[in-house]
């Protein structure tokens, strides 16, 4: 009886509905194509079969729904055609055609390319785009091979990324254990430098203590200050004396001999131009005795010369002291026995006496001192010892002070999220692009090689910043190597690579986006700590959505 008195109800169809619409509110009504189901309630229809634009004010019949005109202002009224594809989204709130995807991924197509003839499986794979049919084309629902395989895919990429993340880990501990070390040797280096300090004192000390010994022997010891020494001390002295005597006597006479020849020039002048019919007595009396002068001015003497010269000689003349040293007055009288030996005796006493004398210096008994035959420092060996003590202990500090100041700004630098690039340095990472052979080595270098070999710079590591991966459309970790060979005519080399989450190191893409400029596409667990690069494994149920 209810299906009889349903049958003879009115029934009106509503221009593109999946369904027909019973003009009553107990009539199955079906969801416009190309609405979410999350908006059922406002695509249902009202007591007066009306349908109320979804953003503005307007009211329409719910026949003029999905009709392939846009009559609602913000284009609501059409969800499942492009006729309103012209509105932007600003005014259209509708994110684009809805498409089920049943056994796949729910997802929006544009209104632009909805009912256009072509089936889209990329985005709507159950074919539901293309639900009019135009040109005669029917679009076959393939969601459930097309979501199978992309729940394969996205599966692999899961498991890779939930390998990246346990390999993100293990960086992250390494690191941390990496700069524990780094720490635990500046505690060390700065308990070496302390001791090393005392050390560089103690051998300064030990050094004047030696050099004063060695003075003391050079001033007590026979080969030091004995009547010899002391008289050849005071010729040293008096030659000195001497010789800034008769420097001073030098300058004083040239300076007396400028004064002379000056007022000769003048006398000469006033000679020759004084007039003589001026009877003036004192002007000629004074003429007088320049004329008497002149006549018995001699030229000086070749004794002078001679003298003059000697002075040069004697001032410009330099005295080798060393041949004048005394010599050991301890082995003198064993040397002089020399000369009354025989000859076939000689060699060997003068052997065993210079073997005598070469131990007395090494165990500090005789100064040492320069001959003119040994060429040496004039050191002997005990300070040498002691000056090379002192010289060792300053460049072990000098290398700990350097050692402690390098991991000091090591730890100081930018290594990344928990430190985890600290864990990767200097791992290299490279790949083919076309002819050439790219890589890259964390907080190292970046570098093209060519097929003969050849390197160039593409630039050295200077740090990172976040940036978008257009291919992807994520914010990624970038790696800058920055400062490389100066292309011709052109900027100096830079690279830049962008990082994605996987476990493994691998290049994927190097492309030279504008000139010298290169971009490297690059997987690494580096960044699988931030969820940088993640991949959601695909839904199959319907998700929810609402504007």
């Amino acid at each position: 009886m209810k299906s009889i008195l349903l049958l003879s109800l009115p029934l009106t169809l509503a221009k593109g509905s999946q369904k027909p619409i019973v003009e009553s509110e107990n009539a199955a009504w079906t969801l416009p194509h190309g609405a979410n189901p999350a908006q059922i309630d406002k695509f249902r229809p009202d007591a007066q079969n009306q349908f109320k634009c979804l953003s503005s004010p307007y009211t329409i019949p719910y026949s003029l729904v999905n009709d392939d005109y846009c009559d609602c202002p913000d284009g609501t009224d059409e969800p499942g055609t492009a006729a309103c594809s012209y509105l932007n989204h600003t005014i259209n709130p509708l994110p684009g055609f809805y498409c089920a995807n049943k056994g796949h991924t729910p997802t929006y197509i544009p209104f632009s390319r909805v009912n256009d003839g072509i089936c889209d499986y990329d985005v709507c794979c159950d074919g539901s785009d293309e639900w009019m049919g135009v040109g005669g084309v029917k679009c076959e629902d393939k969601c459930e091979s097309i979501g199978r395989e992309a729940r394969k895919i996205a599966a692999e990429a899961r498991k890779l990324y939930e390998q990246g993340v346990r390999a993100y880990r293990s960086l992250v501990a390494k690191a941390v254990l990496l700069k524990k070390e780094e720490e635990d040797k500046i505690v060390a280096l700065e308990g070496e430098i302390v001791r090393t300090k005392g050390l560089v004192e103690d051998r300064k000390r030990e050094l004047k203590q030696i050099e004063e010994e060695e003075k003391s022997k050079m001033a007590t010891s026979g080969g030091g200050k004995g009547k010899h020494g002391q008289l050849l001390d005071f010729a040293k002295e008096r030659v000195k004396e001497m010789k800034e005597k008769l420097q001073r006597l030098k300058d004083e006479r040239e300076a007396l001999q400028g004064h002379l020849d000056e007022t000769e020039k003048i006398l000469t002048t006033f000679k020759e131009e004084y007039n003589p019919n001026f009877n003036d007595e004192g002007v000629k009396r004074a003429v007088k005795a320049w004329e008497d002068y002149l006549a018995s001015k001699t030229s000086p003497s070749t004794d002078t010369l001679d003298f003059l010269t000697d002075v040069q000689a004697m001032l410009f003349e330099e005295v080798n002291w060393e041949e004048w040293e005394p010599e050991e007055t301890i082995l003198d009288d064993m040397y002089a026995i020399e000369a009354l030996l025989p000859p076939f005796l000689r060699s060997w006493v003068h052997g065993q006496l210079s073997s005598l004398h070469d131990w007395l210096i090494e165990s500090g008994v005789l100064a040492h001192r320069k001959t003119r035959s040994s060429g040496g420092s004039g050191t002997s060996p005990k300070v040498q010892k002691a000056t090379d003590a002192l010289a060792n202990a300053e460049s072990d500090l000098s290398s700990k002070e350097s050692e402690l100041s390098r991991i000091r700004e090591d730890l100081s630098k930018d290594y990344g999220a928990d430190n985890v690039f600290r864990a990767l340095k200097d791992v290299c990472t490279e790949a083919q692009s076309g002819e050439y052979t790219y890589s890259f080595c964390h907080l190292g270098r970046a570098t093209q090689k060519n097929r003969d070999g050849g390197h160039t710079h593409l630039g050295d590591w200077t740090g990172f910043e976040r940036r978008l991966d257009d291919e992807i459309e994520e914010e990624v970790l970038v790696v800058k190597y920055e400062r490389g060979a100066r292309c011709w005519n052109g900027p100096e080399r830079s690279a830049y690579v962008y990082l994605r989450c996987s476990a493994e190191e691998k290049v994927l893409s190097v492309a030279e986006t504008e000139k010298c400029v290169y971009k490297y596409v690059a997987t690494s667990p580096a960044v699988c700590g931030s969820g940088d690069g993640e991949v959601p494994v695909p839904e199959s149920q319907d998700e929810a959505w609402s504007p």
